[in-house]
């Protein structure tokens, strides 16, 4: 009597676990439908199906503080030099619609100074900001080493200069003077854009 227990549940089983695998490859057909929105080679194929799936303007994907733009090494050797100073109330060359995400300033009396300006805005705005540069002076190219545009205004002296780099929602906008901080924008919109 105790022999058809035991057959009986090793029958339950065998029958769950031939259940179990029916829904286990069920269930892997929606997993399978998740990973494209996270996995970068799936955005990368296909750049228009995972922007509206995954904003990348979102804030988590930006620096939260000045301190956490690019690396330490670069960040000291381009403004560790310079006092931070309040950002606030600068206004330069923007999208309609942008959002600050992150202001930061750094002056040495009036002999060097860093403004960086990162915002957010909808594709459509950034768009239409991009088109307008060309008003105010700016030359725009795409980026070689990342998905948006570099834009450069030309300045009278060598020792200014005025960047604007965005795409993907997102809009950045550096200002230097007497200071070379192309190493540094290069680690920021890698981190921002990349």
């Amino acid at each position: 009597m105790r022999r058809a227990p035991i057959a009986f549940t090793g029958a339950l089983l065998i029958g769950a676990a031939a259940l179990l695998t029916g829904c286990a490859s069920g269930a892997g057909a929606p997993a399978a439908s998740d990973t494209p929105v996270a996995s970068p080679t799936a955005s990368v194929a296909s750049p228009t199906a995972s922007t509206p799936a995954v904003p990348s303007s979102s804030p988590a994907a930006l620096p939260a503080s000045c301190d956490d733009l690019g690396t330490a090494e670069t960040r000291q050797q381009t403004v560790g030099d310079l006092t931070a100073q309040h950002a606030d109330g600068f206004v330069r060359p923007s999208p309609v619609n942008a959002t600050t995400v992150l202001s930061c300033n750094w002056i040495q009396e009036e002999a060097a100074a860093v403004l960086l300006i990162v915002s957010t805005a909808p594709a459509a705005d950034i768009t239409a900001g991009l088109e307008g540069l060309g008003a105010q002076g700016f030359e725009c190219q795409p980026s070689q080493d990342f998905g948006a545009q570099y834009c450069a205004k030309p300045s009278d002296t060598p020792e200014t200069e005025d960047v604007v780099v965005a795409g993907d929602g997102k809009w950045l906008y550096l200002e230097t003077v007497n200071i070379n901080a192309r190493p540094w924008l290069s680690e920021i919109t890698s981190q921002i854009f990349g």
